[in-house]
């Protein structure tokens, strides 16, 4: 146990790099991982612009639908209150989160 405590002192501040990384550079990188093997730069510059394009917009599409889930949890909660359940026990209703694939 005690041989483990060096090693875990020098790896965490590694594992804080990997977890701090922004979007952006997570979307290039991803972009980068898509476009590696094109032809020349500037087919991989038209590659890297389109991808980061698809990236930006699934992202947009991902938040959207995470904004309506929300919104229609927060009306379901209503919908329960106003037919006579307890605000509390409305929280408390169970959604499982399962969505049907795209």
């Amino acid at each position: 146990m005690n041989k483990m405590i060096p090693m875990l002192a020098l790896a965490l501040p590694l594992l804080a790099g990997c977890v701090s990384t922004t979007a952006a550079e997570s979307r290039q990188a991803e972009a980068y991982a898509h476009c590696s093997y094109a032809p020349g730069p500037d087919e991989r510059a038209r590659c890297m612009k389109t991808e980061l394009a698809l990236i930006e917009a699934r992202d947009r599409k991902e938040a959207d639908r995470a904004q309506a889930d929300h919104e229609a949890a927060e009306h379901r909660q209503a919908v329960l209150e106003a037919s006579g359940m307890s605000s509390n026990d409305a929280k408390q209703t169970v959604d499982s989160g399962l969505r049907t694939p795209d």
